[in-house]
């Protein structure tokens, strides 16, 4: 079941190469990575896994264990390789896996999960990686799981896209999320790069960082598309020490970028924000010491309530920003 969480928000790669892997990416002009996959053969119905240590991860006809893996023997030169399954997750989670830093990749396989059921759980966890996969339904639940990749994936209709939960020094890139219920990217983390990643049309905001816990810094959130999502773009809350660089982000229906609630020491630089119905780029009464330099903002707010630029505080630094519109004048 998927956990309940605490969201304060204000109110508002290398790709891995497998004898059994044959697939493309195509990088667009947006600078994002959308995968489009080339199957070799048909995807072949499995039934849900659950890998609760390293030897349970067995080759289809075993008898024992998962009986998933096509290849592998889970070191790092030669990781497990789970692929060209497809699974429902109608009375539980699609692929789950605990209590193991055996090396293994998830690849080229289909889940559609159904009622509160995630595609993908890892449960202290380390050295995995999801790729070039489709996800419908539920998404991928990351807890105390470190040093995995998730790359080039596609999820859709889930409540979280893609969710970490005390689980650092993880990779997100390239992948594309559309009809999220709830919040596209949440990272309630430290130390993971989310980059190149396309965020739309969810059901509250795009990408968000979560400092609670002590956790929500160091995260660099880079190059991504956030777009069309009915609440924020990306949103960091009592975040500390995070870069927000390279992003594009518009057509949502709050603030494009937004650092609320004790944000402190973040960098918000060289980003493209446009066209949101609230703030451009929005720092709260209660977040200071935060730079934000170089970015565009235009065609955001009403001019009157919410602005291009908007600071409601006094100890942030604000230099060669492009804006139409801002508050106070004395940021620029």
């Amino acid at each position: 079941m998927k956990p309940k969480l605490y969201i304060s928000l204000a109110l508002i790669a290398a790709i891995i190469l497998v004898p059994v892997a044959i697939y493309t990416i195509h990088t667009p002009s947006n600078g994002t990575s959308e995968p489009t996959i080339s199957k070799t053969s048909d995807l072949a119905p499995h039934e849900r896994i659950v890998i609760q240590d390293a030897s349970e991860f067995t080759a289809p006809g075993t008898g024992s264990g998962c009986e998933c893996v096509r290849a592998g023997s889970g070191s790092s030169s030669d990781p497990f390789v789970i692929s060209y399954w497809k699974f429902s997750a109608s009375g539980g989670n699609g692929i789950s896996i605990a209590y193991t830093t055996a090396h293994f990749i998830i690849l080229n396989v289909m889940v559609n999960a159904t009622g509160a059921y995630d595609s993908v759980v890892l449960r202290s966890v380390a050295n995995g990686t999801i790729q070039g996969s489709s996800f419908s339904g539920g998404g991928i639940s990351l807890f105390n799981s470190n040093a995995i990749s998730i790359l080039n994936n596609t999820i859709t209709g889930s409540t979280f896209g893609i969710l970490l939960e005390a689980s650092n020094d993880n990779t997100i890139s390239g992948n594309r999320l559309d009809r999220i219920e709830q919040v596209g990217i949440f990272v309630r983390a430290s130390n993971n790069l989310i980059d190149r990643n396309h965020v739309t049309s969810g059901s509250y905001g795009g990408i968000n960082i979560d400092g609670m816990s002590a956790f929500g810094y160091d995260n660099r959130i880079v190059n991504n598309v956030v777009e069309g999502n009915p609440q924020y773009g990306v949103g960091l809350w009592r975040a500390r020490n995070n870069s927000v660089k390279g992003n594009l982000v518009s057509g949502n229906g709050g603030a494009g970028i937004m650092l609320i609630t004790s944000c402190t020491g973040n960098l918000v630089e060289q980003n493209k924000v446009v066209n949101n119905n609230g703030d451009g780029i929005l720092v709260d009464e209660e977040s200071t010491d935060n730079k934000i330099v170089g970015n565009t903002a235009t065609g955001n707010g009403n001019g009157t309530t919410s602005f291009d630029l908007h600071d409601e505080s006094s100890g942030n630094t604000w230099v060669s920003n492009t804006f139409n519109t801002r508050r106070p004048d004395t940021i620029g």
